[in-house]
């Protein structure tokens, strides 16, 4: 019975180890199956993170990428000096920094719609023996003729199987094309071409990229503006100094046609001026050979003393002093002066009148003079004589040639606020309405070839109003002509 019992405990124990024994394996295996759940999550959410990372820092190498194509861009339009450099350099970074497998600047020829590559840079066989066009046909419909007529940007982000690629779908599946970007770039708001992009990926332009294209459009077509302004004004600037040299060449034909009438004026005033000094000379040398006749005459008679000859001498000697002096007049008076000064215009008339005195006096011509005192003028005292001479010679020539009655020469000094002024005045009849207004032209005369140069009035205006900065005119009154001298 013993037996018995004690069996059946045993197997009772056995059977409650089994079922232990079961439980622990039951719950070992929801412990593995729990734990291997735990870890698939985990690993699925690592291989998440992983995944996660590795997009953010393409990102990230993409977003530098665009910064840096963005960033080189600005420098080259800050440096570059011409289009062609700029294009290069442009298509160059976006290769180099952007990481595109190609880039290029197309510019639309107008004649026949072709867009004529300028710039190329990177996968460059692609372009091969390819046309591209802005015109309605096959090859007008790609991403850069497309950009163009836009007036924008358009992204083919599928090259292979857009249909608007189809032209270029061969090249494009030789050279790795698939996908292309294009923008429009402007000159003064006109479309002139593109820039087109090519990347080995489908789907590689995102917005970003589109922000990008857009901005370097926006740039490349500002730097385009400021190179075409640059070339206005360098081409203004050129025409500018082309015609400041031409002023500068017709001043100095002018200065030396100038200079040439001053000769010829003092050519034709020396002439004068030999005329004169014959006229201021004939009477002195006259008087002259009196009294050297005088001296042989009465030598060895009782007349004939120290006192005689003393007085005789001194009347020779002032006779030659004057003469002498008349030679320094002349000499003086076409001395040339270099430097302005002070003078007196009282003085300035004397000097005129002092080579014209003789043969006025021939002429029976009677000079008039009203003055103020203590006037006086800042310029050049030899050039305003000459002035003064040429108008009174002009007036001893109308009234000889008229054969006035009576004739006579006023000349009055005066002051006016801030300026002297001289008139001249002759009773010859004036000048006739016709010719008064061209008296002054240079080369117009009434005298003839034989007789005038016609540059006598002209040089006189030039001195005064070019040289001394005041006004020479004339107009008839009382029946007569009046030069009128202001400076």
């Amino acid at each position: 019975m013993t037996s018995v019992l004690s069996k059946v405990i045993d197997i009772t124990e056995q059977k409650l180890a089994e079922e232990a024994l079961l439980q622990a394996r039951k719950e070992l295996e929801q412990r593995v199956t729990e734990r291997t759940q735990q870890l698939a999550s985990s690993v699925e959410s690592l291989l998440g993170e992983i995944s996660q990372r590795e997009l953010t820092e393409k990102m990230l190498l993409s977003l530098n990428s665009l910064y840096s194509v963005l960033s080189e861009t600005n420098q080259v339009i800050v440096r570059a000096s011409d289009r062609d450099t700029l294009f290069r350099e442009i298509c160059r970074i976006a290769v180099e920094n952007g990481g595109f497998m190609l880039a290029w600047v197309g510019l639309v020829n107008e004649a026949d719609g072709a867009v004529r590559k300028v710039a190329v840079y990177g996968a460059s066989g692609y372009l091969d023996d390819i046309r591209i066009t802005v015109n309605a046909e096959p090859e007008g419909g790609g991403p850069t003729a497309m950009a163009i007529r836009n007036g924008s940007y358009f992204i083919c982000n599928d090259f292979l199987n857009d249909p608007r690629t189809r032209p270029w779908h061969n090249n494009g599946r030789i050279h790795g094309v698939r996908a292309s970007a294009s923008v429009a770039l402007k000159e003064e708001g006109r479309v002139i071409g593109a820039l087109t992009l090519y990347a080995t990926e489908k789907d590689a332009f995102d917005p970003r990229h589109v922000e990008l294209l857009q901005q370097m459009g926006t740039d490349i077509s500002f730097a385009i503006d400021n190179m075409l302004r640059e070339e206005r004004r360098q081409i203004a600037e050129q025409k500018l100094r082309d015609e400041t040299l031409q002023r500068l060449r017709a001043v100095e034909a002018l200065r030396q046609q100038e200079l040439i009438l001053i000769q010829q004026n003092r050519q034709a005033a020396m002439g004068e001026m030999i005329g004169n000094i014959a006229h201021q000379w004939r009477q002195p040398l006259n008087t002259l050979g009196l009294f050297t006749q005088r001296l042989g005459f009465f030598y060895g008679s009782p007349s004939f003393d120290k006192e005689f000859l003393d007085t005789s001498v001194a009347k020779s000697m002032e006779i030659i002093e004057y003469m002498s002096r008349t030679i320094d007049d002349f000499r003086n008076f076409f001395s040339t002066e270099r430097e302005k000064s002070e003078f007196r215009v009282d003085e300035a008339v004397n000097k005129a009148l002092s080579l014209v005195e003789a043969s006025f006096k021939e002429c029976g011509i009677h000079i008039e003079r009203e003055e103020q005192e203590g006037v006086t003028i800042f310029g050049y005292p030899n050039e305003y004589a000459q002035v003064l001479l040429n108008i009174l010679m002009n007036a001893k020539d109308v009234i000889t040639e008229r054969k006035v009655c009576s004739p006579f020469v006023r000349i009055c000094i005066g002051a006016m606020p801030g300026k002297s002024l001289v008139t001249i005045f002759d009773n010859a009849g004036g000048i006739p309405e016709d010719i008064i207004d061209k008296i002054f032209d240079p080369y117009f005369t009434t005298k003839g070839p034989q007789q005038g140069t016609g540059i006598g009035l002209f040089m006189s205006k030039s001195i005064i109003e070019n040289n001394m900065g005041g006004k020479l005119s004339v107009s008839n009154s009382d029946g007569g002509a009046e030069f009128r001298i202001e400076v």
